[in-house]
Formats: structure tokens, C-alpha cells, sequence
């Protein structure tokens, strides 16, 4: 955030306009300045604390602070996906856990509630920065797709309702089929920083020395040259590669050598097709779990 301090202020300064016409072929009309986006976010901000104080029963400093944490961390969140294509919200969520272990000492209820905010913010940021740089590639307009995100979000806050209904009526969650293992680790994470377990012996020394080596590399990055750029490793992509489990990585391999033997065999049936082929594989598991479970809720499988 400090290191893009400069194009920021040079972004509102500017009416957003010089530094948008710079990055962005859409024209002035189509794209989305600050008068549009910082009122949202404001109105989005204390809706959200509104509605999740009395309902957790936590105070609107604590919403504020996880909200406006939420913000920052959700930089990470676009930085992470944009280099190694992988959101890692629930490492970001973790974040959030550790500093309201300090706002709301011995809260586990704010705790979770906390690393949700900062995990949801996390992913909105890099779900709309995936639509919006296809947007950008197909010359779509911004604002067009703005709009398309605002309903979108209308409808995802009803269907996700009526499909965390289907798939808890259908299934045991936490159960064999659905064992929930990222909730048991959120729980555990926040009674341990409640003071209700323990970890292992120099866990905080050596989180510290990653989390400077970490800052460390951004800033030589920012400041050295463009043609000796290379010469920094990507911290995010190291600490991705370690975090993510082997049920997420081996998949990955397996189609990146899918895609390179159809490219070396087909490449032009690979670039007509190996997009629409990928889709439909994640879309049909997505869409037969729906299906199984409605089967399954009514008893029929």
C-alpha cells in the first residue's frame, strides 16, 4: 500500500481520468472514477457493521477496524492471484485472526467473525480483478461491468442462502462427506490466540523473520531497476507454494501438462478450445454437486 501511495493520490488528484486513460482504452464514460466507487465503499462499510454487530453482538470499533483491515489485506489478495493465480484468502483470514487477538482479547466469536470479513474482502478484490482484467482485454466497458457486479452481488446474498439450505439439509456439515476441515482450523486458530491452546516451540520467531523477509523483497523490487527486476523472487508465489496442500497443486500440474501436449500436438485446436475444455469440467463438477445434492435432499439418491 505505501509503495503505491504515489499512483493513489495521483489517481484522486487527477479526477482518476489521467492516470485511468493511461491504463485503460475504455473512454472517459465507460470507466468507473472515485465519486462512484469511494461512496459505495463507505455505504458498503457501515452496512456491514450495521448489520453484523447486533448480530454477533460486537461493538461498531470492532467491525471498523475489521473492515478497514479487510482493505488492506485485500492488496495481498490481488497481488497473490495476479502472480500465481491462487487467492490465499484463508492465509489472509489467519492475518486478521492474529490482530484481533489484540482488539478483542479472549473473543473467539469476534475472532472468527474478524478473519471472515478480511477472507470475504479478500475474495471480492480478486474476483474483480480477474472480471475486470478480462474486461480489459476484451475492451468491455467498466462501468457496464460495475453495474454487472453490483447485481450479481444482489443475487449471490439469496443464493447463497438457498444453497447452504440445500446441501445442510441434504448432508451432515461438519459430516464424512462434507468434513469442513478450513472451519476446524479457523476455530483452532482463534482459541489459541485466545489462550486456549499452544504452538509448537519458535513458531514466532520464525513467522517474524519470514514476515520481514517478505516486506523486504517488495521494496527491493520497487526500487531497483525494470531490467534488474527478474533478479527478485516473488515472496507471495514461495509462501503460495507452501501453504497449498498437494490436492490443489497435483490437479494443477496435471492440466498445465494436459495444455502443453495439446499444444505440441494441436496448437491451434488448443487455443480454439482448451479455455471452453477447462470450463466445462469445472463447471459440470460444480453444477452435478448441485444436482446430487437436490437428489439427495429429496430422498430420490
Amino acid at each position: 500500500v505505501l509503495l503505491s501511495a504515489k499512483v493513489l493520490l495521483q489517481t484522486l488528484r487527477s479526477n482518476g481520468q489521467d492516470v485511468e486513460e493511461e491504463l485503460d482504452p475504455a473512454p472517459p464514460n465507460q470507466q468507473i472514477t472515485w465519486q462512484i466507487w469511494l461512496p459505495g465503499l463507505l455505504s458498503a462499510s457501515l452496512l456491514c457493521t450495521a448489520i453484523l454487530s447486533p448480530m454477533f453482538d460486537m461493538s461498531p470499533f470492532e467491525l471498523a477496524v475489521a473492515v478497514l483491515f479487510s482493505l488492506l489485506v485485500a492488496v495481498l489478495a490481488v497481488r497473490a492471484l495476479g502472480e500465481t493465480d491462487l487467492n490465499p484468502v484463508s492465509g489472509i483470514g489467519k492475518v486478521s485472526q492474529l490482530l484481533f487477538a489484540v482488539v478483542s482479547p479472549g473473543n473467539v466469536v469476534a475472532n472468527l467473525v474478524a478473519g471472515a470479513v478480511a477472507e470475504a474482502g479478500a475474495i471480492s478484490a480478486g474476483d474483480m480483478m480477474q472480471d475486470l482484467q478480462c474486461g480489459h482485454l476484451l475492451k468491455a466497458s467498466p462501468r457496464a461491468q460495475f453495474v454487472a457486479q453490483l447485481v450479481g452481488t444482489a443475487t449471490s446474498c439469496v443464493m447463497v442462502v438457498v444453497a447452504w439450505t440445500l446441501y445442510s439439509s441434504a448432508y451432515e456439515i461438519p459430516g464424512p462427506e462434507f468434513p469442513a476441515p478450513t472451519a476446524l482450523i479457523w476455530l483452532n486458530m482463534a482459541k489459541v490466540v485466545n489462550g486456549g491452546g499452544h504452538l509448537a516451540t519458535n513458531v514466532f520467531p520464525t513467522a517474524m523473520g519470514a514476515a520481514a523477509i517478505a516486506a523486504l523483497l517488495p521494496a527491493m523490487e520497487a526500487i531497483l531497476p525494470s531490467s534488474r527486476k527478474w533478479m527478485v523472487p516473488s515472496a507471495m508465489a514461495a509462501a503460495i507454494g507452501m501453504y497449498v496442500t498437494p490436492n490443489w497443486t497435483l490437479p494443477r500440474v496435471a492440466g498445465g501438462l494436459a495444455n502443453y501436449a495439446w499444444r505440441r500436438w494441436d496448437p491451434d485446436g488448443a487455443e480454439r478450445y482448451m479455455i471452453v475444455v477447462a470450463s466445462g469440467f469445472v463447471l459440470g463438477e460444480g453444477l452435478t454437486s448441485i444436482v446430487n445434492a437436490g437428489l439427495k435432499s429429496s430422498g430420490v439418491a
